[in-house]
Protein backbone atom coordinates (compact mmCIF):
# COMPACT_ATOMS: atom_id res chain seq x y z
CA UNK A 1 0.00 0.00 0.00
CA UNK A 2 1.30 3.20 -0.91
CA UNK A 3 1.63 6.48 0.97
CA UNK A 4 -1.10 8.36 -0.30
CA UNK A 5 -3.42 5.06 -0.43
CA UNK A 6 -2.40 4.68 3.50
CA UNK A 7 -3.06 8.80 3.90
CA UNK A 8 -6.54 8.13 1.80
CA UNK A 9 -7.40 5.39 4.22
CA UNK A 10 -6.76 7.68 7.14
CA UNK A 11 -9.05 10.43 6.10
CA UNK A 12 -11.49 8.39 5.29
CA UNK A 13 -11.68 6.47 8.77
CA UNK A 14 -11.39 9.74 10.77
CA UNK A 15 -14.37 11.18 8.37
CA UNK A 16 -16.64 8.04 9.69
CA UNK A 17 -15.90 8.26 12.98
CA UNK A 18 -16.71 12.00 12.87
CA UNK A 19 -19.89 11.41 11.16
CA UNK A 20 -21.71 8.69 13.15
CA UNK A 21 -22.77 10.87 15.73
CA UNK A 22 -24.39 13.40 13.84
CA UNK A 23 -25.63 10.37 12.06
CA UNK A 24 -27.34 8.29 14.77
CA UNK A 25 -28.35 12.00 16.68
CA UNK A 26 -30.45 12.70 13.92
CA UNK A 27 -32.03 9.00 13.91
CA UNK A 28 -35.77 8.85 15.47
CA UNK A 29 -35.79 7.27 18.69
CA UNK A 30 -38.01 3.97 19.03
CA UNK A 31 -39.64 2.91 21.43
CA UNK A 32 -41.04 -0.76 21.68
CA UNK A 33 -45.07 -1.29 23.62
CA UNK A 34 -47.12 -3.94 24.13
CA UNK A 35 -50.41 -3.61 25.20
CA UNK A 36 -53.98 -4.88 25.63
CA UNK A 37 -57.14 -3.78 24.16
CA UNK A 38 -60.59 -5.01 25.57
CA UNK A 39 -63.98 -3.99 24.73
CA UNK A 40 -67.01 -5.54 26.81
CA UNK A 41 -69.97 -3.28 27.04
CA UNK A 42 -72.31 -5.82 27.29
CA UNK A 43 -70.01 -8.00 29.82
CA UNK A 44 -70.52 -11.12 27.75
CA UNK A 45 -66.88 -12.41 29.32
CA UNK A 46 -68.00 -12.06 32.67
CA UNK A 47 -64.81 -9.17 33.44
CA UNK A 48 -67.26 -6.74 34.49
CA UNK A 49 -68.54 -3.94 31.43
CA UNK A 50 -65.67 -2.25 29.57
CA UNK A 51 -66.01 0.40 27.27
CA UNK A 52 -69.50 1.56 25.32
CA UNK A 53 -71.59 1.49 22.18
CA UNK A 54 -71.51 5.32 20.88
CA UNK A 55 -72.93 5.06 17.41
CA UNK A 56 -74.34 1.57 16.11
CA UNK A 57 -74.19 3.04 12.75
CA UNK A 58 -76.25 0.91 10.17
CA UNK A 59 -76.48 -2.60 9.74
CA UNK A 60 -77.63 -3.64 6.24
CA UNK A 61 -78.23 -7.53 4.79
CA UNK A 62 -78.26 -7.86 1.36
CA UNK A 63 -81.26 -9.18 -0.15
CA UNK A 64 -82.81 -8.90 2.87
CA UNK A 65 -83.74 -7.93 6.12
CA UNK A 66 -81.95 -7.87 9.88
CA UNK A 67 -83.14 -9.81 12.15
CA UNK A 68 -83.21 -7.16 15.42
CA UNK A 69 -80.69 -10.08 17.67
CA UNK A 70 -77.26 -8.76 18.15
CA UNK A 71 -75.56 -12.13 17.98
CA UNK A 72 -77.34 -12.75 14.70
CA UNK A 73 -77.68 -9.68 12.81
CA UNK A 74 -78.33 -11.28 9.71
CA UNK A 75 -80.32 -14.15 8.85
CA UNK A 76 -78.11 -17.15 8.32
CA UNK A 77 -76.46 -17.31 4.44
CA UNK A 78 -76.53 -13.29 4.44
CA UNK A 79 -73.79 -11.05 4.06
CA UNK A 80 -73.44 -8.11 6.85
CA UNK A 81 -72.65 -4.55 5.86
CA UNK A 82 -71.72 -2.20 8.19
CA UNK A 83 -71.66 1.52 8.19
CA UNK A 84 -70.42 4.34 10.78
CA UNK A 85 -69.84 2.12 13.76
CA UNK A 86 -68.49 3.67 16.75
CA UNK A 87 -67.15 2.07 19.93
CA UNK A 88 -64.84 2.91 23.31
CA UNK A 89 -62.48 0.25 24.25
CA UNK A 90 -59.71 0.02 27.24
CA UNK A 91 -56.17 -0.04 25.94
CA UNK A 92 -53.52 -0.62 28.45
CA UNK A 93 -49.68 -0.95 28.02
CA UNK A 94 -48.12 -4.18 29.28
CA UNK A 95 -44.57 -3.45 29.68
CA UNK A 96 -43.09 -2.94 33.19
CA UNK A 97 -43.03 -0.27 34.38
CA UNK A 98 -46.82 0.28 32.41
CA UNK A 99 -46.14 2.85 29.84
CA UNK A 100 -48.18 6.00 29.93
CA UNK A 101 -47.75 6.33 26.10
CA UNK A 102 -50.02 3.90 25.03
CA UNK A 103 -52.43 3.52 28.17
CA UNK A 104 -56.10 5.15 27.70
CA UNK A 105 -59.20 4.95 26.17
CA UNK A 106 -59.93 4.18 22.46
CA UNK A 107 -62.12 5.54 20.41
CA UNK A 108 -62.86 3.73 17.02
CA UNK A 109 -65.04 4.67 14.01
CA UNK A 110 -65.37 2.22 11.37
CA UNK A 111 -67.25 0.67 8.44
CA UNK A 112 -67.45 -3.19 7.49
CA UNK A 113 -68.28 -5.64 4.74
CA UNK A 114 -68.49 -9.25 6.38
CA UNK A 115 -69.60 -12.69 4.73
CA UNK A 116 -72.09 -14.90 6.19
CA UNK A 117 -69.30 -16.43 8.61
CA UNK A 118 -68.25 -13.37 9.95
CA UNK A 119 -65.51 -13.33 7.95
CA UNK A 120 -64.08 -9.73 6.10
CA UNK A 121 -62.47 -6.20 6.16
CA UNK A 122 -63.22 -3.46 8.08
CA UNK A 123 -61.85 -0.19 8.43
CA UNK A 124 -62.11 2.89 9.58
CA UNK A 125 -59.79 5.50 12.29
CA UNK A 126 -59.03 5.55 15.79
CA UNK A 127 -58.38 8.17 18.83
CA UNK A 128 -56.56 7.44 21.56
CA UNK A 129 -56.91 9.56 24.66
CA UNK A 130 -54.23 8.78 27.36
CA UNK A 131 -55.06 8.73 31.23
CA UNK A 132 -51.21 10.96 31.51
CA UNK A 133 -52.55 13.38 28.83
CA UNK A 134 -52.28 13.57 24.74
CA UNK A 135 -53.93 12.06 22.17
CA UNK A 136 -53.02 9.62 19.21
CA UNK A 137 -55.10 10.13 16.03
CA UNK A 138 -54.92 7.43 13.29
CA UNK A 139 -56.71 4.92 10.57
CA UNK A 140 -56.43 1.35 11.05
CA UNK A 141 -57.78 -1.84 9.28
CA UNK A 142 -58.53 -5.21 10.26
CA UNK A 143 -59.01 -8.79 8.27
CA UNK A 144 -61.43 -11.05 9.80
CA UNK A 145 -61.52 -14.64 9.71
CA UNK A 146 -63.74 -17.17 11.67
CA UNK A 147 -61.95 -20.12 13.17
CA UNK A 148 -62.75 -23.49 11.95
CA UNK A 149 -65.45 -24.89 13.41
CA UNK A 150 -65.49 -22.71 17.19
CA UNK A 151 -67.55 -20.08 17.37
CA UNK A 152 -64.30 -18.14 17.37
CA UNK A 153 -63.42 -15.04 15.16
CA UNK A 154 -59.76 -13.87 14.56
CA UNK A 155 -59.05 -9.94 13.29
CA UNK A 156 -55.12 -8.81 12.21
CA UNK A 157 -54.88 -5.30 12.54
CA UNK A 158 -52.31 -2.78 11.18
CA UNK A 159 -52.22 1.25 12.32
CA UNK A 160 -50.71 4.11 11.58
CA UNK A 161 -51.15 7.12 13.64
CA UNK A 162 -49.38 10.37 15.04
CA UNK A 163 -49.60 12.16 18.32
CA UNK A 164 -52.03 15.34 18.43
CA UNK A 165 -51.69 17.15 21.84
CA UNK A 166 -49.81 16.60 24.72
CA UNK A 167 -46.20 15.65 25.23
CA UNK A 168 -46.88 12.81 22.48
CA UNK A 169 -47.59 15.33 20.04
CA UNK A 170 -45.33 14.64 16.61
CA UNK A 171 -44.54 11.46 17.38
CA UNK A 172 -45.47 8.43 15.47
CA UNK A 173 -47.41 5.47 16.21
CA UNK A 174 -47.38 1.61 14.16
CA UNK A 175 -48.87 -1.14 15.86
CA UNK A 176 -50.35 -4.34 14.56
CA UNK A 177 -52.92 -5.94 16.70
CA UNK A 178 -54.29 -9.68 17.29
CA UNK A 179 -58.38 -9.56 18.00
CA UNK A 180 -60.05 -12.54 18.87
CA UNK A 181 -64.15 -11.94 19.41
CA UNK A 182 -66.85 -14.39 19.94
CA UNK A 183 -69.72 -13.32 18.40
CA UNK A 184 -70.91 -13.05 14.20
CA UNK A 185 -70.29 -9.52 14.65
CA UNK A 186 -67.93 -7.94 17.32
CA UNK A 187 -69.63 -6.57 20.26
CA UNK A 188 -66.64 -8.08 22.79
CA UNK A 189 -62.96 -8.45 21.81
CA UNK A 190 -59.85 -8.68 23.19
CA UNK A 191 -56.60 -7.42 21.17
CA UNK A 192 -52.43 -8.05 21.75
CA UNK A 193 -51.46 -5.30 20.33
CA UNK A 194 -47.48 -4.55 19.41
CA UNK A 195 -46.66 -1.02 18.91
CA UNK A 196 -43.39 0.88 17.81
CA UNK A 197 -43.63 4.71 19.03
CA UNK A 198 -41.20 6.93 16.78
CA UNK A 199 -39.88 10.02 18.59
CA UNK A 200 -38.71 12.41 16.33
CA UNK A 201 -35.16 13.50 16.01
CA UNK A 202 -34.08 16.83 18.54
CA UNK A 203 -33.81 19.80 16.25
CA UNK A 204 -30.05 20.42 14.88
Amino acid sequence: MTKLERATLTLLAAAVVTLLPLFAAGQALTTQVTATEFFDPLNLLNSGSVGAFIDAGTLTCPGTQPTADPMQPCPPGSRIKLRGTAVQSRVTAQSSPQSPLLTGWAYLEGDGDLDANGAGHVSGKYRIELDAGGTWEGTWVVDRERVEGLNLWVGHLRAVGRGTSGNIAGMQLRFTEVLTSFTLIPVAYIGSIDAQILEPPPSQ
